[in-house]
């Protein structure tokens, strides 16, 4: 009869582990479903938010202009300024509304529409011989396309930052333009028309998204963006001084619109 050895206590536990940990090594990790871009795939943005266009000056497209003549004229106004109306468009209401698709953790893409319906422009023209005070008005709106591209950082406290970029087109309206000349007499007045012109538009934002569910999440965004140039075309200006009016053929003017905005978005995803 032959007996078979025992294994020394030492050598069994030590073989054990070693069977053991070469079939775990055998059975694949699983991988997290953000490794797997578990979320790519379409959402759907809609937001709300504040913006602040810059100061520009409104001028003749051709200050030399003689047929028609330019509405200002080239050279220096009332206050020591190239002639023209240096102003803004008014502090407004901007709203959004995207579509978007991640293509992986760190990169999606929108197209998206930005309606700005309350543009309304105030300034002061500086005429020649018209006094200090010559306060312009208008009304405005526009409506902007973009394909925008989003790099999206790793989350921080909760939160995960992204930055982004865009180019499209814009196309702003502005109703009558309407400029006043108190020192000439309380109706004294000039009506511009207005017009409607499409321009190339670029965006740059950044932001954070906050997590409020697996499908949705709050942005919180800034945003800068360049919407062109609205020009307004040859038309007939309407001069009212006194008891008299008269109309005159003009040139067209321009005026560059640059905002900043402050945007809150709901994002879902599908």
């Amino acid at each position: 009869m032959y007996l078979t050895p025992a294994l020394p206590r030492c050598i069994a536990p030590a073989i054990g582990c070693a069977l053991g940990c070469s079939t775990l090594a055998l059975i694949p990790t699983p991988v997290s479903a953000s490794e797997n871009d578990a979320d790519r795939g379409l959402y759907m943005r809609l937001g709300a938010g504040v913006q602040w266009p810059q100061m520009e000056r409104l001028r003749d497209q051709d200050c030399a202009s003689t047929t028609p003549p330019a509405l200002f004229g080239c050279g220096s106004g009332e206050d020591g300024q190239p002639l023209g109306a240096l102003g803004s468009f008014r502090q407004s209401p901007t709203l959004d509304a995207a579509l978007g698709y991640r293509w992986t953790s760190w990169l999606r893409t929108e197209a998206l529409v930005n309606w700005s319906p309350q543009l309304d422009w105030q300034g002061q023209a500086n005429f020649l011989g018209a006094g200090s005070n010559q306060p312009v008005t208008a009304t405005g709106r526009s409506l902007a396309g973009f394909g925008v591209v989003l790099v999206d950082a790793p989350e921080v406290i909760g939160v995960r930052p992204y930055l982004g970029a865009g180019v499209g087109a814009a196309s702003i309206a502005i109703a009558d333009i309407t400029f006043g000349f108190p020192a000439k007499g309380p109706s004294a007045e000039t009506v511009v028309k207005g017009g409607t012109s499409q321009s190339l538009a670029t965006l740059l934002t950044a932001g954070v998204a906050i997590p409020l569910s697996d499908r949705i999440a709050l942005d919180l965004s800034y945003r800068w963006m360049d919407l062109g140039q609205l020009r307004t075309p040859k038309a007939t200006a309407t001069i009212t001084r006194s008891q008299r009016r008269a109309r005159l053929g003009i040139g067209g003017t321009q005026v560059d619109l640059k905002t900043q905005a402050v945007i809150g978005s709901l994002r879902f995803r599908f």
